[in-house]
């Protein structure tokens, strides 16, 4: 049995790989029309869960966006976007987001730190608007491979549990 466990060890820790991406929720919705259409979305952001430091504020680079804007989905494949999502007074880095919509038109989500407001910008119709936005971050389901190794080391406590001898009990 001892051997079983000595490779039975390592293959477990090798399927419980950490995630590697973390999720945060946004929406906004227009406070201050600048000039065109209101602005109202929401979505996700997939970041990186490797943190970095941006403009003294604690940085992961956003790895892909899922959501709406006034009712259009957002076309965001998966790559690298060089914008990051800070967990400081902004959530998002002063040089904001871009990304376009199914339909058309194009989107640029940012923090104006001039006056510390959001603001969105469409592109195709045109307008600007700043916006209430808001964030949180999606709680964590467990991944597959976690469920496996919970799993298996059940399983493996039960197999060493069932293989003890017994011990036999004296009354006196």
């Amino acid at each position: 049995m001892n051997r079983w466990m000595l490779f039975a060890a390592p293959a477990a820790l090798a399927l419980a790989s950490p995630a590697s991406a973390a999720q945060y929720m946004f929406s906004f919705t227009t406070s201050t029309p600048l000039f065109g259409p209101t602005a109202s979305g929401s979505g996700i952001f997939t970041t990186s869960d490797t943190a970095m430091t941006v403009a003294g504020q604690t940085a992961f680079q956003i790895l892909s966006i899922t959501g709406t804007i006034n009712g259009l989905a957002i076309n965001a494949p998966t790559g690298n976007y060089g914008n990051y999502f800070t967990t400081g007074p902004s959530f998002l880095d002063g040089s904001g987001t871009l990304f376009s919509l199914i339909g058309g038109g194009n989107v640029a989500f940012f923090n104006q730190s001039t006056n510390g407001l959001y603001r969105v910008n469409t592109f195709s119709p045109g307008s600007s608007n700043f916006v209430n936005a808001t964030s949180s971050r999606v709680a964590a389901v467990p991944e597959p491979a976690t469920w496996a190794m919970m799993l298996l080391g059940f399983a493996a406590v039960g197999f060493a549990m069932r293989r003890r001898p017994q011990l036999a009990l004296r009354t006196a």
